[in-house]
Formats: C-alpha cells, sequence, structure tokens
C-alpha cells in the first residue's frame, strides 16, 4: 500500500520533515508518481519504526559550563 506524506502523518505522526530526513539518510526510499509526488510504502514505514524503536539513539550527553565569579576557573557538570 502506497502512503502520501499526509497519509503518513495522519496515521504514523511522522512529519514531512522527518520523511525527508529518512530519505536523505537511505533509510527509505519513496517511489516518486510521474508528476514527482513522494509516496512511502506501508510496510517500509512500519520496518523502519520496528528498527527505530529497537535500537532507540543514545541520549546525548548535557555538559555544563560555568565561570567561577572569585577566581575566574571553569567548572564542568555532567548528565
Amino acid at each position: 500500500m502506497l502512503l502520501s506524506m499526509q497519509k503518513v502523518k495522519e496515521m504514523y505522526s511522522i512529519s514531512r520533515r522527518t520523511l525527508i530526513n529518512w530519505e536523505k539518510e537511505g533509510l527509505i526510499t519513496p517511489v516518486k508518481t510521474p508528476k514527482g509526488i513522494r509516496r512511502y510504502k506501508k510496510e517500509d514505514i512500519e520496518k523502519l519504526l520496528g528498527m527505530l524503536e529497537e535500537n532507540p539513539k543514545p541520549k546525548s550527553s548535557f555538559v555544563c559550563k560555568s565561570v567561577h565569579k572569585e577566581t575566574g576557573r571553569i567548572s564542568q557538570e555532567s548528565d
């Protein structure tokens, strides 16, 4: 089943920008109509979503730097 960007958004809450980013990253390849409109295979979306759930991206480490008022030294805290 081929889905429009709008239908993908409605069914899976995936934005247009996310679909295009996934395409640029080579994670998904849309089928293009003769007029160049992207259509996505339902199976490809569901497969990709399953892969993302199985392999979540690691959380980035938050680093807070501050300057001590009296000494001028930089202290660093990691999350």
